[in-house]
């Protein structure tokens, strides 16, 4: 049995590069958060994205393996180009990122910084489609991580 989810629009039902377009227009940063969401779901995390506007975060929980094997971390997603720079969605002052680190803390969770490297030659037209391949550098002390999972 296989089951699948169809979005329609005025009754009409969208392709995927309708709804990447549809979700891109609603939100600027949808592509940095899809690109981290993905990453943690194909490495075996657990995103959650409820209540983080509360927290100043855009990922409100993340979990290695789910809630009962560890503890958790909240996720501020931010893009960059390939030379670490260009205009920061959300720019942190030293007193603005111990705030934030601080209520992460109350909440008994870490405070994770995640940046989606954007190559400074990608065009809106490659944006434009869900369809673009990267690759990332991985360190060793990741490698030694994804060994658990």
């Amino acid at each position: 049995l296989s089951e699948y989810l169809q979005l329609s629009l005025e009754e009409e039902p969208l392709t995927v590069m309708q709804l990447w377009r549809k979700f891109r227009s609603l939100r600027p940063d949808f592509i940095s958060s899809y690109a981290a969401y993905h990453h943690f779901r194909s490495k075996g995390w657990v995103p959650k994205g409820g209540g983080g506007a509360k927290y100043g975060v855009n990922i409100s929980v993340l979990y290695r393996k789910g809630p009962p094997f560890y503890h958790a971390y909240s996720v501020v997603i931010e893009r960059a180009d390939d030379a670490f720079g260009g205009s920061a969605l959300r720019p942190f002052s030293w007193r603005s990122l111990a705030a934030l680190s601080r209520i992460t803390a109350n909440v008994s969770k870490e405070l994770m910084l995640c940046y989606i490297i954007y190559p400074a030659d990608l065009s809106e037209h490659e944006l434009d489609s869900p369809e673009v391949i990267v690759s990332r550098w991985v360190s060793s002390r990741e490698r030694t991580e994804q060994d658990d999972i």
